[in-house]
């Protein structure tokens, strides 16, 4: 799990569909559970953060992973601020 193969998805809709049923499986856990939107985000830091330490011995596969999470964020907040009040007021739960 420490070595990052980026030859394995050559394009980020491969990695989509490669991830797809997984994540699927995440958010229909959480509505069965009725976990709140802030509560499974906190699941997810909490496993970013436990993915990063699982790489502390990979330097090279963290930095990649860090440099994706970024991007992703980065994105997010782009298009946020081409469309700004579409998402989710901070702090309200739907």
């Amino acid at each position: 799990m420490t070595e990052i193969d980026t030859a394995e998805f050559a394009t980020d809709a491969a990695l989509e569909e490669n991830v797809r049923p997984l994540v699927n499986e995440f958010l229909e856990r959480f509505n069965q559970e009725n976990i709140s939107p802030s509560q499974a985000g906190m699941v997810i830091l909490a496993l970013i953060l436990r993915l990063l330490e699982l790489l502390e011995d990979a330097p090279e596969a963290r930095r990649f992973f860090i440099l994706v999470l970024i991007n992703l964020i980065n994105n997010y907040l782009a298009e946020e601020m081409k469309n700004p009040g579409e998402c989710v007021s901070a702090g309200k739960e739907e």
